[in-house]
């Protein structure tokens, strides 16, 4: 199966690129919100499932303490965010890199010692590669973000260390990994051709969905399910639904008082984002911890 995903978030990719060049209207919108509202939102779904499940309970106590916990930590992530924009997007930086690095390699970095290094580098490398290609674009989204003017921002240095680190574990785990480099140089190189031919928002809803969203639904559905089929992907589907609609429910609600909200609008927008995205992230990693997620 791996194979076939591989082939099919190369192709998916390229198909994007390509759609991208007819420059129909508003090609950049309707695709980025068909991709995160669609797969993006629910590949954070089914959260609560997935911890419960980790903890081998059905205890209806149990059960609602993980969801108060949830509740917490996603409100404390807002309200970090909110306040202190700069040092929370830092921190959402790195913690992103990691979790990025982790969905995409966890199963190939099994044995790795240094894997930590490994998923925090590459996703970092990412992320760079996506800022590198749009450095203007994201400059600006920063400066209203953050409401606070970037300058001299050392893109280029810190695309090359975390581009040199990433060549380096690999080279240093090399009798550990379990994948082809050449394979994941293509990728790469397929990555930043997205990046470099697309707007920033299809960049990152593409790589978001295609390379990140729809592996870690897969990998989701194996551990809920023991193995991922039809059968199983419309449980997960029907799982995830509730919790997808509140996501929804809520970034309506949020969009529709958009005039009250005033110049906060997008640091809430973003707030908000990234209060829903922390706590999916730690249970991911909790799930992955143990290499018992097969795709």
């Amino acid at each position: 199966m791996e194979d076939m995903i591989s082939k099919l978030k190369v192709g998916s990719t390229i198909l994007i690129m390509c759609l991208s060049f007819m420059s129909f209207s508003n090609f950049d919108i309707i695709v980025s919100a068909i991709l995160i509202l669609s797969f993006g939102l629910v590949h954070g779904a089914c959260d609560i499932a997935l911890i419960t499940t980790k903890l081998k309970t059905s205890s209806l106590k149990v059960k609602s303490g993980v969801i108060l916990l949830y509740i917490i930590l996603a409100f404390g992530s807002f309200f970090i965010v909110f306040k202190l924009p700069l040092i929370g997007f830092i921190v959402f930086l790195f913690i992103s890199s990691y979790h990025f690095g982790e969905q995409h390699f966890h199963l190939k970095l099994k044995n790795s010692k240094i894997r930590f290094w490994q998923f925090l580098f590459y996703g970092l490398l990412i992320f760079m590669l996506m800022i590198e290609t749009h450095e203007k674009m994201v400059l600006e989204v920063l400066s209203i973000l953050l409401d606070y003017k970037i300058e001299g921002f050392p893109i280029q240095l810190i695309l090359f260390l975390s581009m040199s680190m990433t060549f380096f574990l690999w080279a240093m785990d090399y009798k550990k990994i379990e994948f082809s480099i050449p394979k994941e140089l293509f990728n790469l190189l397929i990555i930043y051709l997205l990046f470099y031919t697309t707007s920033l928002m299809v960049s990152f809803a593409t790589y978001f969905v295609v390379w990140h969203s729809i592996p870690s639904i897969l990998d989701q559905i194996s551990f809920l399910h023991k193995e991922v089929s039809a059968k199983t992907i419309l449980l997960y589907l029907k799982k995830s639904g509730f919790y997808w609609a509140i996501s929804i429910a809520g970034l309506v609600f949020l969009i529709s008082f958009k005039d009250i909200m005033g110049e906060d609008f997008y640091l809430i927008i973003y707030s908000f984002m990234v209060s829903i995205t922390i706590p999916h992230m730690v249970v991911i990693n909790n799930i992955l911890s143990k290499p018992n997620c097969e795709s």
